[in-house]
């Protein structure tokens, strides 16, 4: 980081100008829990209130929620300010992004501000955020195997560069762990289409809808991977929400083992003529 020359104790903004590859880096450890780390935008600045990409979702104009493939642990963050929109990295195998407005200093901090990667001061200026994650994967299973103390298997990344104000969307999310965030809203989206469909017969109805709107996840589970049942699962969880003052699939909301077995038969399903 460039050295602190003013005396209100704030480093100086970052200038974009034409070039290739970052301005300015930080990097470091930031300590997520509850599967949350958070994104931080001091005034002026300030977040898009409307984001909402599964991944990356603003709670307020200073601070973005970004989740993370394992529920808690020391996690290895780098934020970069590019002058232009920078490549997605084809080793990334989730990538979000969101607007926001510059002006004051940006930071990546461990849940509720514990531990954090210093930014710099932003211009004033309208910006694009891209939240990305290599190897998501291979993190979610090394934190559910219990290896802790083997160093995160995964990486992430907060690119910042000029943009004007777009809606915040979902670039890329082709890992079982990723696609269960991602696809939440598209979920609801389905179960109210099929709204009109009763209840049992909406599940499957649902189940059918998913595997159509993702063949690259049906493609997945028809080779046998059922890790991809997650991002499925997805859509019989927002049915479950939308249906739970009427006690329909109680006994299913709480019985993955079924739940799964039922992702499986509409996948086979699929096969037959």
């Amino acid at each position: 980081m460039p050295p602190n020359d003013d005396p209100g104790g704030r480093p100086p903004a970052v200038r974009v100008a034409p070039g290739t590859g970052p301005i300015q880096v930080a990097e470091g450890l930031v300590s997520a829990d509850f599967s949350q780390v958070e994104l931080h935008v001091d005034p002026p600045g300030s977040l898009d209130l409307d984001a909402e990409t599964g991944l990356a979702s603003t709670t307020d104009e200073d601070c973005a929620t970004l989740l993370v493939p394992r529920q808690h642990g020391q996690l290895p963050f780098r934020l970069e300010v590019h002058a232009r929109p920078p490549v997605v990295d084809p080793a990334w195998d989730a990538v979000v992004e969101l607007s926001l407005r510059g002006g004051g200093p940006v930071r990546v901090t461990g849940w509720a501000g514990e531990g954090a990667v210093q930014g710099p001061v932003l211009a004033d200026v309208d910006l694009r955020a891209r939240y990305a994650v290599r190897d998501g994967q291979a993190g979610s299973e090394q934190f559910h195997q219990g290896r802790w103390d083997e160093p995160p298997a995964e990486a992430y990344v907060v690119q910042l560069w000029p943009s004007p104000p777009a809606p915040a969307r979902v670039v890329k999310a082709i890992s079982p762990w990723s696609q269960y965030w991602t696809f939440g809203q598209a979920a609801e989206a389905a179960v109210q289409r099929l709204q009109d469909v009763p209840d049992p017969d909406r599940l499957t109805a649902l189940l059918d809808a998913a595997l159509e709107e993702h063949p690259d996840v049906a493609a997945h589970l028809d080779a046998g991977d059922t890790r991809f049942r997650a991002g499925i699962i997805r859509y019989a969880q927002a049915l479950f929400l939308a249906t739970h003052a009427t006690g329909a699939y109680a006994d299913l909301r709480s019985d993955y083992t079924a739940l799964g077995r039922l992702v499986d038969a509409r996948v086979e399903a699929r096969r037959r003529p």
